[in-house]
This record gives structure tokens, sequence and C-alpha cells, in this order.
């Protein structure tokens, strides 16, 4: 699991570190910066997944282009570097990986227990770069030979014990490469606008409505494990099935009490984008998923239904869950599953998104065990707040 994330002269953060849990919950005003600590995970994504391409290309994520190095760079100095850094934990170690970007190189870095690497890279890389570390375990001394994204490692004294050992350790450092990987997005703009689908091509970040009906065909247990949530969250199922002698799958629902069946194109928006999050949710090399207001279009008894799915999913799934919101229903459905006991306090960060001139601020909220967090939410009704003084001439 993803522990924190520092960032570095991103967008309208310039340096903050933020603490990340199972459930991280993002809230604050509009264009206070929230989804720009989402989409610095996935510009460190992009590097890791094809670091062969011009520093621009690492800012381009499927669904929306950011404009590039110059456009991303706080307030547009180019003579910065753009940080971005992910802290782990993974069987009980601690670790982290990062990487420091400007226009031309790089500066990769990762700490993983007793070992830390650093390398300078050209932009583009083509990983014909080899830095070198010694690790030792015990009395027993490795080789480690690190290209910025994986590494190798073999023993100084070879035997079947000393080289079993080696590959644990590899595992070990190259879990830095599977926890970047294992990010994905549920981005705004998301659903699915036809009746059917053929399997098409995925991306390295599959946002399109054809990418993710794909990963749901291709997957022969996500059609049950996303209807066994929608069942809870709206009544419905959710199944799909194959035309005899075509390769074209038709999505439907099926309302419990009706028993009438539907094309999920013509159920209700806010069933259709629920599905669309529960397939990026349930894909098995996907570790945490990004969510972008997963309130949109969704009524407040399914929002708070949506919010224990949640909760259910971290813990059944061992998945991590990031989003930004400007619900304050959802949250406090999250806090009210904290009081319930169906989630432990621990399993929650809530952050709360501010602008300091150029610079956006993350502040944590603690959250306590009976659901209560600290400093409230006025930030959700600040609005309301100035509305009700002017009707009651308050100064």
């Amino acid at each position: 699991m993803i522990t924190g994330i520092s960032i570095r002269n991103f967008r309208s953060i310039e340096a903050d570190d933020i603490a990340l849990a199972p459930i991280t919950v993002l809230y604050g005003p509009t264009s206070s910066g929230k989804s720009s600590l989402l989409y610095a995970t996935l510009v460190l994504r992009n590097f890791v997944v094809n670091p062969n391409r011009q520093a621009d290309g690492f800012f381009h994520l499927g669904f929306m282009d950011l404009g590039g190095f110059d456009a991303c760079v706080f307030n547009h100095e180019t003579k910065r570097s753009i940080d971005i850094k992910l802290s782990y934990a993974r069987d009980g170690t601690t670790a982290s990986y990062g990487l420091s970007l400007s226009r031309s190189e790089g500066v990769v870095h990762l700490n993983s227990g007793t070992v830390t690497m650093q390398g300078k890279v050209p932009i583009p890389y083509g990983l014909n770069l080899s830095f070198s570390s010694t690790y030792m375990d015990g009395d027993e001394e490795y080789a480690v030979s690190w290209n910025g994204i994986a590494c190798t490692v073999s023993p100084k004294k070879p035997t079947a014990e000393t080289q079993q050992r080696a590959q644990e350790i590899a595992t070990s450092l190259n879990a830095s490469n599977e926890v970047v990987s294992g990010i994905d997005i549920a981005p705004h703009r998301r659903g699915f606008f036809k009746p059917n689908y053929a399997p098409a091509a995925v991306s390295t970040i599959p946002t399109t409505e054809d990418e993710v009906a794909s990963i749901i065909i291709n997957d022969p247990h996500m059609q049950a494990r996303i209807s066994v949530y929608t069942e809870e969250i709206f009544g419905r199922d959710f199944r799909w099935y194959i035309a005899p002698g075509t390769a074209t799958a038709y999505f439907l629902t099926t309302e419990k009490k009706s028993r009438v069946p539907v094309y999920l194109v013509n159920d209700g928006h806010g069933v259709n984008q629920v599905i669309y999050m529960l397939a990026k949710m349930h894909r098995i090399d996907i570790r945490t998923v990004l969510i972008e207001e997963p309130e949109v279009h969704l009524h407040p008894t399914v929002l708070r239904n949506f919010a224990r799915a949640l909760c259910t999913f971290i813990r059944e799934e061992n998945k991590q869950v990031i989003l930004t919101t400007h619900s304050e229903l959802f949250l406090t459905s999250l806090l009210a599953a904290v009081a319930e006991g169906l989630m432990r306090a621990d399993e929650i960060k809530c952050h709360l998104a501010t602008r300091d001139g150029k610079s956006t601020l993350f502040k944590e909220q603690k959250v306590h065990e009976n659901g209560q967090i600290e400093g409230g939410l006025s930030s959700f009704v600040e609005g309301e707040i100035e509305d009700l003084k002017k009707f009651l001439g308050v100064r």
C-alpha cells in the first residue's frame, strides 16, 4: 500500500508531503489543487511504464493532456524540477521510489531497507544505464545492479542458498515497480454510452469506454464481482452476454423488484458510472485506484451505500482508494461508517486542500474512532454561513 506521497513543483503544489491510508479523501474548494495530487502519481507511473519518451510525454494521461513540462512545473519556472516520490509498505518493510524530472534529464532514487540507490538518467531514457550498490544480509554480500526501474541481485559467494536469497532480495527491491505500475484512475469523464462492445486494445491507463468494457469482457470473474456490489448499492444486478456467432458483448442491468432487464446505456447514469468505477477497482493487477468525485449523478441514498461499499472493498480486496470529492454527504457517510465500526479510524485519512497564494496546501484532519473529524467540515458550508450572516444582519 502507498503510505505517502511527496510532491515538489507540480502544477499548484509547490511543496507538500501527504500521508495516505486505505481510503484517502481530498476535499476543498474548486480549483484548490486536489486532482493535482492524483495526476502526480500518474506522471510517475508513466515514467516507470515507459521512460523512453520526451519529458512532455509523461504528462499525457490518456483521458487528458496536462500540456507538458513547461505547463506543469510550478509557476512555469522551467529551471525548477518536478519531484514526485511515493512511500509504500510491503511485507512489513517501508520503502520509497521517486523521480526528479527536468526537461532533459531525471534523477531516480530508491530507498528500500538497507539499500539506497540513486542515478541520473537522460530524458528520453532507454534503460541503458546501470547503478550499482551492495546489500549485506548477515555475513553474506550481494551486488545490486539497478537501471532506475528494475534491478538484478547476485551473491558474492554463489551457493544454492545465496542464489535463492538473491531472488528474494530482488523481488523486494523491485516492489517499487509493482507499486507504481499498480495505479489506475477513474476520471471525471467516465461511463458506457453504447449498448454493445467488442474487445479492443487496452492502453497503460485505460479510460475510454471501449477499453474499460474490454477489461470487463476479458476477466471471467469481473461480471460477478461487479454485480455483487451493484445489488448492494442499487438493488440491480449487472451482466453481459455475447451474441452467438459474434464477439459483441451486450451490457445489461436488471432492477430486482421489477425484474426488467435493460441495456446499461439506458439505465441511469449513476448506475452507469458506478459500474465503470467498480470495473477499475476490481482490476487484478491494480492495487491503488484514484477516483475523481465519485458522487457525480448519485442520489443521496445510493451515495451512502457506495461509501459503505468502499469500506467493504478495501478490506476484502486489500486495495487502496484515493479520491477527491465536493460532497459533504459522501464524507459524512464514510465518517458514519467509522462510528458504526465498519472501518477503523486509521483506515481513512482526510485532507483539506486550500490555496495560499499560488500554492496548494493539504491539511490533514484527523478522524477519531467515534467518526468525528478534527476541525469539522466548515469548508463545505462556508457559502451557507455567509448567506446566513447576510440574512441575519451579522457582520
